[in-house]
């Protein structure tokens, strides 16, 4: 007996490929559109009233844009997981989007199998970056750690051992269920550690845990 769907809003500026896309996810059982809006703006509202677990936001929309909107919907309920869709992987749009609480950041030309994957690793908590893009964000915030002369901030100082193995685990991509196995503790158990690793870093997501991981020289 299949789950229930996943529900999703997708927003994009441009009909044809807002509508394809809406086409293809209906064939998913495991995912059921329930709005598409065509700017920031309305995907704010209907990400309000419609209450999605997922998002699939375009970056760059006339008007607001899909990395402020991300921002404005993130905040308002921290459990709705945006994916960001491009046709380009290059700019600061990228890190923005993470620090804004994207949970993923894809390209448009994905295969459609492949977008499926994506989606569903990241209901399961993981991040969904694509190969070229995942390059380029570890490239650039390994260059970051190395070169910045900004004073890293010592928070990382308050986790307890148990929290850096659970962070060490996120920046390897791994899902809640997987940590759970590798550390012998309940998936609730993993919730917890990485609720409290969030507070302590001041952060809203687990990619900007595995980002802020991997930039402070935390793991490997």
């Amino acid at each position: 007996m299949p789950g229930t769907p996943t529900t999703v809003l997708v927003v994009d500026d441009h009909a044809l490929f807002r509508d394809g896309l809406i086409a293809l996810i209906s064939r998913w059982e495991d995912f059921e559109v329930v709005g598409s809006a065509s700017d920031g703006v309305e995907a704010i509202q209907l990400a309000r009233r419609l209450r999605p677990q997922l998002v699939l936001m375009d970056v760059r929309m006339a008007g607001m844009g899909g990395v402020e909107a991300t921002s404005a919907i993130t905040a308002a309920d921290p459990e709705t997981r945006v994916v960001m869709l491009t046709m380009s992987n290059l700019g600061e749009d990228v890190y923005q989007a993470l620090r804004n609480g994207a949970l993923g950041y894809l390209s448009k030309d994905e295969p459609a199998d492949r977008l499926h994957e994506y989606l569903v690793g990241v209901m399961k908590g993981e991040v969904a970056l694509s190969s070229t893009i995942a390059a380029k964000v570890l490239a650039e915030f390994g260059t970051a750690s190395r070169t910045s002369a900004i004073p890293i901030p010592p928070s990382h100082e308050r986790l307890t051992n148990r929290e850096r193995e659970v962070l060490r685990f996120v920046v390897d991509g791994l899902s809640n269920e997987e940590i759970a196995r590798r550390i012998h503790l309940s998936e609730a158990t993993v919730k917890k550690h990485l609720g409290s690793i969030m507070t302590k870093l001041h952060m809203r997501n687990r990619v900007q845990i595995a980002v802020y991981g991997v930039r402070q020289g935390i793991v490997e």
